[in-house]
């Protein structure tokens, strides 16, 4: 696993670089009418190294999740584990980090200030913030979307895990994996077709990105 703390490593030092463009950018005052070369040579650079940090963080864990011994432990135990290490760190930052944030940023960034008004109490901006926090994640969002991944390749987690240690298909266990792992399917389609609803985003990107990443997985399962 040596060689995969040098892919975190690269991976933090391109989503530093890209968050740090977009902050000097923004500082410069530079007005992107004015400076339309400029303005396409960071959208450019921005949308290329975009593709490569954050994926590979996703890649990392990946890797990790190779290691689970998902023979010995159950799906259960999988998701504790999981939402002890994801979700009760992501809950804690919201409001240790996210909502403190918000609330200085208020002067700055339009986002930030609930109903569009600068709210100076601090627990009033809390209760009015709170809830649409979903909608103002910020640097956290990587938190959820993580555990949602794992969630949903568990199923294929267990299944190539179980064809690399060389166990051979049983009509039982397999079939209900398989199952497990189009149930999954249904209920993440689900959730992004009726929640999902901030302009279709459902509806456009999200049921379509389920049906390929269903596609995909059907391929891996066959091979």
């Amino acid at each position: 696993m040596y060689y995969a703390d040098w892919l975190r490593g690269i991976a933090i030092v391109l989503v530093i670089f890209v968050h740090t463009l977009c902050n000097s950018f923004d500082a410069s005052g530079l007005d992107p009418d004015e400076n339309p070369t400029i303005q396409q040579k960071k959208d450019g650079i921005i949308k290329s190294l975009v593709q490569i940090g954050i994926p590979m963080f996703f890649y990392i864990s990946g890797i990790g999740s190779t290691f689970y011994r998902t023979e010995e432990k159950n799906f259960g135990i999988f998701v504790l584990e999981k939402v002890l290490r994801l979700l009760v760190p992501f809950i804690l930052a919201i409001f240790i980090f996210l909502i403190p944030r918000l609330y200085f940023g208020q002067q700055f960034e339009d986002f930030t200030r609930p109903d569009d008004v600068i709210e100076d109490n601090y627990w009033e901006f809390m209760k009015k913030t709170l809830p649409t926090i979903h909608l103002k994640l910020s640097w956290l969002w990587y938190l959820p979307a993580l555990f949602i991944d794992f969630m949903i390749c568990y199923p294929l987690l267990r299944w190539t895990i179980r064809r690399s240690k060389g166990i051979k298909f049983d009509a039982v266990v397999d079939t209900g994996i398989i199952a497990h792992q189009l149930v999954t399917f249904c209920i993440w389609g689900t959730v992004c077709y009726f929640l999902v609803n901030k302009d279709d985003y459902g509806v456009i990107y999200l049921v379509p990105a389920v049906f390929t990443l269903g596609c995909v997985m059907f391929s891996i399962y066959a091979v």
